[in-house]
């Protein structure tokens, strides 16, 4: 009985003795409030040192799976390199951390952590289009925030003071505001949140008013503006090819994705008819890199549209650089100054500023593509133009008689009677002593397992192997 007695306190005293000391593998960093134990390891050959950093349950214990750990070189343990590592971990794992947030099993949890967690398609909604400067700017507001365990009561306050704290022109504050918002939104989907108690205050409240005023009242631009744009185009385009761009936006109606994707090859001519091919746009989104995208052909959106004189001498103007430099038949036809398809954004920007200068009040009257919206007017005012017609050349599906549903701009009759249309309406625009004469002296030969070549009559060419 002695010795049981002895055996049993021993075993106790020993047990008592291991759970007061500290665990050897517990976590000893936390990443915007999720535990990681980042240990140091074996140095490199070099004498480098390495660091390994493995997220943990909330309660410290040992997390088992794929992609919970990573590798590192670093010179200390709270290196930028160390804590980008933990980072990418998170995304990794976004799925787990969004449940433990969701049971509230992260009390320390950060709104920072948001922003790594949740699923890619999520943040593209949260950041909508703002561009990077913008998504710097709510990062910093967000790492002002309390915890997400703390945020629920105050959340009108302290997101307010954040904002103004970071963020000092009224515009860009605007801007920040609805991403945060957004950010709530999405945080109440996912059940981290229970309510967004912030959207009053972020989010400011238009009358119906102004409203109806914003989204319905527009207008196209009137036929003195045209000739003043005209002008303002004919008159710079000869130093910048920008102004020949929105000339060729002008005269043809496409959109300025459409316009930026165009290429040298998609110019074709039928008699005395110089026509433009559209079969692709580039797409473009605040932020990212442009993205070429073809038009299926049971879309609508592949047409022929031909080029006026006047649409003729902004060709020529974006043309005669290209040939310069003996670009290839599928070159970009507007490029900027480091010969790079022109950036979509940069154009809209560009033609922005040029409307206002016409248009003062611009913003206030249109919220869409103000020069197609009265490209489309004209086509119906002037041309004669019928609503399938214009739908048709506008590369939208044409939703009216059964005979103008089949109008087929790619049939060579039809494409000489539209040039005629156009005629009437480009006259109009610019004074009769500066009507334009311009031939496109382009010749294309083409034999059968040869290479392609054009040629002007200076002899320049460029080609396609």
């Amino acid at each position: 009985m002695v010795f049981f007695y002895t055996y049993f306190s021993r075993v106790y005293t020993k047990r008592v003795k291991n759970m007061g000391r500290k665990r050897k593998n517990s976590p000893n960093m936390k990443v915007y409030g999720v535990p990681f134990r980042v240990t140091e390891m074996k140095a490199t050959t070099k004498g480098q040192i390495r660091w390994y950093a493995s997220m943990r349950e909330p309660d410290g214990s040992v997390l088992h799976g794929e992609n919970v750990g990573k590798l590192v070189t670093a010179k200390s343990m709270k290196a930028e390199v160390v804590i980008k590592a933990t980072e990418s971990i998170i995304r990794e794992n976004g799925e787990q951390v969004l449940e433990w947030l969701r049971a509230g099993r992260l009390k320390e949890a950060t709104p920072e952590l948001l922003l790594l967690a949740l699923p890619e398609e999520s943040i593209e909604r949260v950041y909508g289009k703002s561009d990077e400067e913008h998504r710097e700017l709510v990062r910093q507001v967000v790492k002002l925030l309390p915890p997400i365990s703390e945020l629920q009561e105050k959340m009108e306050t302290v997101t307010l003071r954040a904002v103004e704290k970071v963020v000092a022109v009224k515009e860009k504050g605007s801007v920040v505001k609805r991403v945060l918002n957004r950010l709530y939104d999405e945080a109440v989907s996912w059940g981290i949140i229970e309510e967004n108690r912030a959207k009053k205050v972020l989010i400011a409240v238009r009358s119906e008013g102004e409203k109806a005023d914003k989204n319905l009242n527009q207008r196209a631009l009137s036929l003195e503006e045209m000739r003043m744009l005209t002008a303002l185009c004919i008159e710079g385009m000869e130093a910048d090819i920008r102004y020949a761009a929105v000339l060729l936006h002008l005269t043809t109606g496409v959109k300025t994705g459409e316009l930026c994707g165009l290429s040298t090859c998609d110019l074709m001519r039928y008699k005395d008819v110089v026509y433009i091919e559209i079969g692709a746009k580039s797409v473009q989104k605040r932020g990212k890199i442009a993205e070429w995208k073809p038009y299926e052909r049971e879309s609508g959106k592949v047409r022929r549209i031909p080029c006026t004189p006047l649409a003729q001498a902004a060709l020529s103007v974006l043309l005669k650089p290209r040939l310069e430099v003996d670009a290839k038949v599928d070159a970009p036809l507007i490029v900027d100054e480091n010969r790079r398809r022109w950036d979509v954004l940069k154009l809209r920007a560009f033609e922005k500023e040029l409307l206002q200068k016409v248009v003062p009040e611009y913003a206030k009257i249109s919220r869409t593509d103000l020069i197609r919206t009265s490209f489309e007017h004209y086509c119906r005012a002037v041309c004669g133009m019928s609503d399938g017609q214009t739908q048709k050349i506008l590369g939208c599906k044409a939703a009216q008689t059964y005979e103008e549903w089949y109008a087929d701009y790619n049939s060579r009759v039809a494409l000489i009677t539209l040039c005629a249309q156009l005629t009437r309406f480009h006259n109009l625009l610019a004074e009769k002593g500066d009507r334009w004469k311009v031939a496109m002296h382009l010749h294309l030969r083409v034999k059968r397992g040869a290479s392609v070549k054009i040629q002007t009559e200076h002899g320049i060419k460029i080609e396609k192997w």
